[in-house]
């Protein structure tokens, strides 16, 4: 096998396990704080439960999203904490701008609770995404000075 395709192979599945890593972090993250009423504490009316079928649910569609971690962020953001963060921004756009909306609530999920765009972010970033990106970037993959990957 060619070592470039190797190295897309590693960069796949380095992603993928990072985004099912930080999706499931999410999903267990999430079920505390409504269990400490951190969510009724800034008005958000939602409680999630921890379910086995929460935690299939988040940790796929976190290694979904961890094929974002693929872009070369490094060549435009810097340092990783930003990459992180501005990576875990596009699922939360994706829950506020439109899964709420189709799901009958109001953009933002503001019907829940005026501080329920802040948890959507909160949840996405440092709780999906820096856990994601931390594993991605463990490999070494995901450095400026990694020639595997300038050479992409």
């Amino acid at each position: 096998m060619d070592d470039r395709v190797k190295l897309h192979l590693q960069l796949l599945s380095f992603a993928v396990t990072g985004g099912l890593i930080g999706g499931v972090i999410n999903a267990l993250v999430a079920p505390l704080f409504g269990e400490l009423h951190i969510l009724s504490l800034f008005g958000v009316s939602l409680t999630p439960e921890l379910t086995k079928a929460g935690v299939y649910h988040n940790g796929f569609w976190g290694a979904l999203w961890g094929l974002a971690l693929m872009v070369p962020w490094h060549k435009y953001l810097s340092p990783w904490t930003l990459r992180a963060f501005v990576i875990g921004l596009l699922p939360a756009a994706v829950q506020l701008l439109l899964i709420f909306p189709l799901g009958g609530m109001s953009i933002g999920g503001v019907s829940l609770g005026v501080c329920m765009p802040l948890f959507v972010i909160l949840f996405n970033t440092v709780f999906w995404s820096f856990p994601a990106y931390a594993w991605f970037t463990a490999t070494g993959l995901d450095s400026e000075d990694s020639p595997e990957w300038m050479a992409l």
